[in-house]
């Protein structure tokens, strides 16, 4: 009942000040998916569907409710802004619920191990000297010391190697391997490395230096690793209140400005993000997109080659189309509305700019099957805990947020080393419980 209730409570509370009855019908169809979502998950733990679900009511639900406002969509810290159509509107949210409505027919909840499945004894020695190896490349990527302690603000994108979400990756899962080995082990010699490897991941990425949605990739795991990836939904209801409210503000300053922003915490109102929950602007370009594509025709497949050939540097294919997001932020960029085109962008809206409504029908099917896959995966075993739940777990968020083809990087190289990592040196496993375990009430 946690699940339900908490979405409830949030919405009824914001439910007073929507703009008009408009708001509230466009955002009903989506509460109910949500609601439906989350009714099917019976465990009283967290799992991967608590986080899609959550994602989906901020982004669909909340967000417009708190931003419409008359024909424009946008938070005070708009300079311009569009006026749009109810139709737009509509179409926006026609776009996300033909997306997610595949997901009602996805579980997940994590199931238990089985005891044929197998997991990888990689030596403690091993972990460590791949995770200083791994910083040392991931320091030397990203351009040496002084640029990786400098603030977002101050740093120079062009010194950065492209490789280097690669070493990153290696890096904390390596860490969160070293943190389920401290877990698992009722040794204290565990502790010294667990603390060295934790410490070289709080210098690679750290509220001064990394996006928030980069922190909670990184940091999420380890977390959740130590935790044993037993995290009541109670908890993680509430620790999500607060990451809206105030963790994540904070972060929105200080991962801009560094140190030097901490003078400005004080000015952060919880009550008013509660109320206005700040840089949720999926909606925002979603509408916009659809604006968009009433004068430009469709891109058929263009944004999806975008995304699925990430990996391809521009500078070996010049003409590699870009992400839609990159469409709308710079449309929205130089009208004023935003200080940056670097702008949030849902994946169903890349599939519209493709192939209209039947594409987004059709790739959230196939969205689907894939998120149903990594569910239910036998791989990325480590310790008796799925690690590669936790990390899809930690970086949901920001996929599902997007641009999906511009943040995929870090989670696809993460998700690489947790594949390779449960190849070599395999035992079977008597029995073993799963990570985000799936126990029911």
């Amino acid at each position: 009942m946690i699940r339900l209730s908490t979405v409830l409570a949030l919405y009824l509370a914001n439910l007073p000040f929507a703009d008009r009855p408009f708001v509230v019908l466009l955002t009903l169809p989506m509460l109910l998916v949500v609601l439906a979502g989350l009714f099917r998950i019976r465990s009283r733990q967290f799992q991967i569907g608590d986080v899609f679900w959550f994602c989906i009511f901020l982004y669909f639900v909340i967000s417009p409710l708190q931003r419409i406002h008359g024909d424009q969509i946008g938070g005070a810290t708009a300079i311009t802004a569009y006026a749009y159509q109810p139709e737009e509107f509509a179409t926006a949210m026609l776009v996300a619920l033909l997306f997610c409505l595949p997901f009602l027919f996805v579980s997940m909840e994590a199931v238990a191990a089985k005891p044929s499945d197998i997991q990888p004894h990689v030596p403690l020695p091993a972990l460590v000297l791949t995770n200083i190896a791994a910083f040392a490349l991931f320091v030397v990527s990203e351009g040496g010391v002084e640029r990786l302690l400098s603030s977002r603000l101050e740093q120079d994108p062009a010194q950065a190697f492209v490789g280097s979400m690669f070493f990153l990756g290696l890096q904390s899962i390596t860490a969160v391997m070293v943190a389920l080995r401290f877990r698992t082990s009722a040794r204290l010699s565990a502790l010294m490395p667990l603390l060295f490897v934790i410490g070289l991941l709080a210098v690679s990425r750290n509220p001064f230096n990394a996006p928030r949605f980069v922190l909670l990739a990184v940091w999420g795991p380890v977390i959740l690793g130590l935790a044993g990836g037993k995290v009541s939904a109670a908890s993680f209801y509430a620790a999500c209140l607060l990451a809206l409210t105030i963790v994540f503000p904070v972060l929105n300053i200080t991962t801009r400005s560094g140190v030097d922003g901490l003078a400005d915490v004080a000015d952060i109102s919880v009550v008013g993000n509660f109320f206005d929950i700040p840089s949720i602007d999926v909606f925002d370009t979603a509408v916009h997109a659809v604006r968009f594509m009433s004068w430009n025709d469709q891109v058929w497949g263009a944004k999806s080659v975008a995304i699925l050939l990430f990996f391809v540097p521009r500078a070996v294919w010049p003409g590699k189309p870009v992400v839609g997001g990159l469409d709308i932020g710079n449309e929205l960029f130089a009208a004023g509305m935003y200080g940056t085109p670097n702008l949030s962008f849902f994946v169903g809206y890349d599939l519209y700019m493709d192939f209209g409504l039947v594409g987004v029908a059709l790739g959230g099917v196939v969205a689907a099957m894939v998120l149903r896959w990594a569910v239910k995966a036998e791989w990325g075993m480590f310790g008796g805990l799925r690690l590669s739940h936790f990390v899809l777990a930690s970086s949901l968020p920001i996929l599902l947020r997007g641009p999906v083809g511009a943040v995929l990087p870090l989670f696809v190289c993460q998700a690489f080393v947790v594949l390779v990592s449960s190849l070599p040196l395999r035992w079977r496993v008597p029995e073993a419980g799963s990570g985000l375990k799936g126990d029911s009430p």
